[in-house]
């Protein structure tokens, strides 16, 4: 008995040690197109950087230019209200004296005044040219009653600002009196500050401008029209990101101090679109000091309000990955990416094809032609589903023609099989060498049995043959053999038909034998 246990105890063994063996598969994953492409996890190459661009300033501001410009530019002051009094702008001031009507001809000097002959002069500093028309027509009306007066803009000042700082050079920017802030600050790097741009009046107050509340968030009071003998100076950018992803306003941003990653997408971001993963939030961050390394850091949603993002921060939301069933296409397909040509044997490939809900086999067999070769059967493919086996004529799909079956819908557990279509034909029987030898077009079955050695005496006596398709459909002995074809030699010698019984027969009473040895010593065994 204890012989017995230790025999059971062997087996058990043993099928455990088979079943822990890994089993290999070589199989290879495709998506379908539908899906879209695919994209690296943290790609910012495509956003833009410039300065101009995290203003959202696409388009720069045209200047006013040729020989209509100063027609231009007074149109354009008069219909707007908030025009201010330039150095350089030119008035009409017309009004009647009595029977006598007078025009004068105004211009507003450096110190933003004008004077009115017989009248006196009036200040225009701070002021918008409404106001100051006003005060020039009460001006004269003080003096003369009943004139009428009128104040007429015929030309617009110009000036220059200085800009420098974190620019491309310090330099002179032309303007006028509608130019803002924003008009002259467009030789700035992409490191300049967009959130602290200092201004420095001729008399010597200093006020800084957020240009991204202004122009990213409608704040207008941040974006002022600039003044002659303005000092424009932008400073360096104290926190640079990139918000890129599945989110409403992928770009370069300048967040506050103290701003975290949930305000930062909210804010800047305009938010984690529906196809985002709030959950799945990267960080590529570099290393610093001396430390050359990048990090990416998986936020997951509960830590968005907590997490401070940091100087050239890279934040990245990945997209939701729906969620995907899948077909097999095995036998004759290429694992790579890159059709081969190649007409010789290969082994066995298996792809796994993740398809969209309601692709149709047309669809998918168009999606890997590319992984079909010379060796792949394309006319006797066929899909296993569920109980039935359907024929797939792939290659006449592929060529457009119509078939219910390029119209079916995939369903998960398809499996399509590609039989491999080797150019080889199979010579067996009373032949000196059977093998298999490469196909020749339109040679007959002789060819094929030379090929071989020829027939065997001692195995075939009067030269007979067949010849079967790949199909197992008899052929006529005297037509060109098709590939994949078998061409046997008949064994119908006696010493080949008995020989072979002989043989036979000897192999069966050895084989029995032996299990009736081997059962016999079970029951010896368990009798102990």
């Amino acid at each position: 008995m204890r012989n017995w246990n230790r025999v059971l105890l062997s087996i058990v063994v043993l099928v455990v040690f088979l079943s822990m063996l890994p089993a290999e598969d070589n199989a290879v994953i495709v998506r379908s197109p539908y899906y879209g492409g695919a994209t690296a996890a943290t790609s910012d190459v495509s956003i833009p950087r410039t300065y101009r661009d995290q203003l959202g300033l696409t388009i720069e501001e045209s200047a006013i230019a040729g020989a209509n410009a100063n027609q231009e530019r007074v149109l354009a002051a008069i219909s707007n209200n908030s025009y201010p009094v330039t150095p350089g702008d030119t008035l009409n001031l017309f009004y009647t004296e009595g029977k006598n009507s007078t025009s004068l001809t105004l211009q507003v000097d450096g110190s933003y005044r004008v004077v009115i002959p017989t009248f006196g002069t009036v200040d225009g500093r701070n002021k918008t040219f409404v106001e100051f028309a006003r005060e020039i027509e009460r001006m004269v009306v003080t003096y003369l009653p009943f004139s009428l007066p009128r104040v007429n803009l015929v030309g617009t000042g110009a000036f220059s600002v200085t800009v420098r700082g974190e620019v491309d050079s310090t330099r002179e920017v032309p303007a006028w009196g509608l130019s803002r802030l924003s008009s002259v600050v467009l030789s700035a790097t992409q490191y300049a500050s967009t959130r602290q741009v200092r201004v420095t009046s001729v008399d010597g107050t200093a006020k800084s401008y957020d240009l991204y509340a202004a122009l990213r968030e409608g704040d207008l009071s941040q974006n002022p029209f600039v003044r002659a003998g303005d000092i424009v100076t932008i400073p360096q950018a104290g926190k640079v990101i990139v918000i890129a992803g599945e989110v409403g306003r992928p770009g370069v941003y300048q967040p506050l101090d103290g701003e975290t990653l949930a305000t930062i997408l909210s804010r800047y971001g305009n938010g984690v679109l529906p196809s985002g993963d709030s959950d799945a939030v990267l960080v590529r961050r570099y290393g610093t000091g001396t430390s050359a390394t990048i990090d990416v850091v998986r936020v997951s949603s509960g830590e968005l309000a907590t997490f401070a993002a940091k100087h050239l921060d890279t934040i990245f939301v990945s997209p939701i990955v729906p969620t995907s069933r899948a077909v097999t296409i095995e036998g004759a397909v290429n694992m790579g990416d890159v059709q081969t040509q190649s007409s010789a044997l290969g082994s066995s490939g298996r792809v796994y094809y993740q398809f969209f809900p309601g692709e149709t086999v047309r669809e998918m067999l168009q999606g890997i032609a590319h992984r079909f070769s010379a060796v792949s059967d394309l006319g006797a493919t066929y899909l296993l589903r569920s109980d039935r086996l359907i024929p797939v004529d792939v290659q006449a799909i592929l060529m457009g023609n119509p078939s219910e079956v390029a119209k079916l819908r995939l369903e998960e557990g398809d499996r399509f099989v590609v039989p491999f279509n080797q150019l080889f034909v199979n010579v067996a029987g009373g032949v000196l060498r059977p093998g298999t030898f490469p196909y020749i077009p339109d040679k007959g079955a002789s060819y094929y049995i030379n090929m071989a050695g020829g027939f065997d005496p001692a195995k075939n006596r009067n030269g007979a043959y067949t010849v079967v398709d790949k199909n197992g459909n008899k052929l006529d002995e005297k037509v060109p053999v098709p590939p994949e074809a078998v061409v046997t030699a008949k064994l119908n010698t006696f010493q080949a038909v008995n020989g072979l019984n002989l043989a036979t027969t000897v192999t069966l009473v050895g084989l029995v034998a032996t299990i009736v040895g081997i059962l016999y010593d079970v029951v010896v065994l368990s009798r102990l």
